[in-house]
């Protein structure tokens, strides 16, 4: 028994190959005929299907095209809004700077003695009046001393004009380089 079982086996291995070559070819025969078919139905529908993914892709490229557009434009508003909010503060803060250095300016000026403009202005107002009280006294001392008198007055008003100009000035160039200096700071640290 044992032999006719061993028979069997070698006749169904030999059944094998041939099956196996005939399933093949059949498989093969089957894949070319779906070939063939697919280009017959390229051929007589290729138009259609050409246009339809022409459709197809002009869609997808609106779509493509919108959303990084989109995303580029919130980032250009978000970028511009920031930086506007950082100049603003930058400018509130120099204008801030510049109202201390002026003002510390102004205090180093007082405690050195400088007087202002507007106490150069009083002064000038009290030499006039007072001038016009010595020329009245001279007129009635007679005219000899009123003309001393007022061209002493001339020279001391002249003298306060100029001590008013130098001031201003000196006040001006201060002023002008603190400025200055305050510029250029800002432009360096706007930069970074």
């Amino acid at each position: 028994m044992a032999k006719k079982k061993t028979l069997k086996k070698s006749a169904t291995t030999e059944n094998k190959p041939a099956k196996l070559a005939e399933t093949l070819v059949g498989s093969a025969n089957e894949i070319w005929l779906a070939g063939l078919g697919a280009f017959a139905k390229a051929q007589s529908e290729g138009k259609k299907i050409y246009d339809k993914l022409i459709d197809e892709g002009k869609d997808f490229e609106k779509l493509f095209k919108s959303v990084p557009q989109k995303a580029v434009k919130d980032v250009k508003s978000t970028v511009s809004s920031t930086v506007s909010t950082a100049k603003k503060r930058a400018t509130e803060s120099w204008d801030k700077l510049e109202d201390v250095f002026e003002k510390r300016v102004e205090k180093s000026l007082k405690s050195l003695g400088v007087p202002t403009s507007n106490e150069l202005g009083d002064l000038i107002k009290r030499i006039d009046s007072l001038t016009k009280e010595v020329s009245k006294l001279a007129k009635d001392s007679g005219n000899t001393a009123s003309k001393e008198v007022k061209k002493a007055a001339t020279t001391a008003k002249k003298t306060a004009k100029k001590v008013t100009k130098k001031t201003a000035s000196t006040a001006k160039a201060v002023k002008k380089k603190v400025t200055k200096k305050a510029t250029a700071t800002k432009k360096k640290v706007t930069k970074k």
